[in-house]
C-alpha cells in the first residue's frame, strides 16, 4: 500500500497561484493528492481543487474571475506597490492607510476592505457545502486573535472556512464566530503542514510561496523597520513550519507582491518548474518503505 499524499499549500495571496502549477505538475507525473490543507490563498486553491479536482476547469475559472467586474469591485488594485519598498502586509498597509484613508476613519474601522467584497469573490470560485462533502479531504485555516491559536476548519460551510483562512489583517475585518475572533491563518500557519498531516496524510508536500528578504535597508525610518521585523518574522515562522514537510517546494517568485494578480502566468510557470524538478525525489519516496524513526517523527505529528 502507498502511502497517503497530504499537499500542504502556503499563504502568499497572488503569489498563491503558483500552487497551480505544482498541482499540474503532480498530476502529470500522475502522482495522487489524497488530502489537501491551506492557508489564505493556498486555502482558495485548495478548496477549489478539493471541490473539482479537474485543473485546468478550475484555472479557466480563476482566470475568469480575473477577467470579471467582480475582481475590480474586490479592491486589491488599489493596494499595488512598488518594488522599492518591502512587500510584508505592515509597510502595505500603512502606506494604503496613508493614501486611502484619514487617520481618525482608520482607527475605528476594522479594515480597508468589506468582508462582503472578498466573500463575493469566493462565491464566484468555490462552490455551495459542507468541508466534508469534498471529493479530496480537505481543511482551511485560520488564526484566533483572542487566543493566538490556529484554528483548523475540516468541517462546516466550506466558504465560510476559506473567508476566515484568507482575511488578511487590517486589510479585511476579523470574524467572530462563537469566542474567536479569526483572521487570515498565514499569523499562525501560513504553511499547514501539521494540519494536513493530521487529516491522515503520511507523506506532506509542503508548498512555500513566500518571499525573502528584499535588499539591504539603507537608514531605514521606523515604518520601514517595523515592516522588515514583520517580514523576517513571517520567513522565520514559515521555514519552521516547511522543515516539518517530506517534500519542500519553493516556487520562484521572487519578491512578487501579494496583490500582484496580473502575473498569474508568471506564478502558474513558477509552481510548474519547482515542482517538476522534485518529481523524481517524490516518485522514490512513494516506492521507498519508511523507517522506524520517520514513522514515528509522522505519527507524533498527526498526533499534535
Amino acid at each position: 500500500m502507498r502511502p497517503k499524499i497530504g499537499l500542504a499549500l502556503g499563504s502568499g495571496g497572488a503569489r498563491g497561484l503558483a500552487h497551480l502549477g505544482v498541482i499540474q505538475a503532480l498530476t502529470e507525473a500522475d502522482i495522487p493528492i489524497d488530502y489537501i490543507a491551506g492557508t489564505s490563498m493556498g486555502a482558495i486553491i485548495g478548496a477549489m481543487y478539493a471541490q473539482n479536482p479537474d485543473l485546468h476547469a478550475i484555472t479557466r475559472r480563476f482566470i475568469s474571475f480575473l477577467n470579471s467586474d467582480k475582481y475590480e469591485t474586490l479592491g486589491t488594485k488599489l493596494l499595488k506597490t512598488n518594488h522599492d519598498q518591502p512587500p510584508s502586509f505592515l509597510n502595505h498597509f500603512v502606506k494604503v492607510i496613508a493614501k486611502q484613508l484619514v487617520i481618525t476613519i482608520a482607527q475605528a474601522r476594522q479594515g480597508v476592505i468589506k468582508s462582503e467584497r472578498l466573500m463575493t469573490a469566493i462565491e464566484y470560485l468555490i462552490a455551495d457545502g459542507d468541508i466534508r462533502e469534498t471529493r479530496i479531504p480537505f481543511c482551511a485555516v485560520a488564526t484566533d486573535l483572542n487566543t493566538g491559536k490556529t484554528i483548523v476548519f475540516d468541517k462546516g460551510n466550506i466558504r465560510e472556512a476559506v473567508l476566515y483562512s484568507s482575511s488578511i489583517p487590517g486589510f479585511i475585518p476579523p470574524h467572530g464566530v462563537d469566542s474567536w475572533l479569526l483572521v487570515d491563518g498565514a499569523v499562525t500557519a501560513p504553511l499547514p503542514v501539521k494540519e494536513v498531516r493530521q487529516l491522515g496524510a503520511d507523506l506532506v508536500i509542503a508548498v512555500n510561496v513566500g518571499i525573502q528578504l528584499a535588499k539591504a535597508l539603507e537608514e531605514p525610518n521606523m515604518l520601514e523597520i517595523l515592516a522588515r521585523v514583520d517580514t523576517i518574522r513571517g520567513i522565520a515562522l514559515s521555514d519552521q513550519q516547511m522543515q516539518l514537510a517530506d517534500i519542500q517546494i519553493r516556487p520562484e517568485v521572487k519578491d512578487a507582491h501579494w496583490s500582484e494578480f496580473e502575473r498569474y502566468e508568471e506564478f502558474i510557470q513558477a509552481g510548474l518548474a519547482a515542482t517538476r524538478t522534485q518529481i523524481p525525489v517524490i516518485k522514490q519516496k512513494l516506492t521507498r518503505k519508511p523507517g522506524f524513526f520517520q514513522r514515528l517523527a509522522t505519527a507524533f505529528q498527526k498526533e499534535q
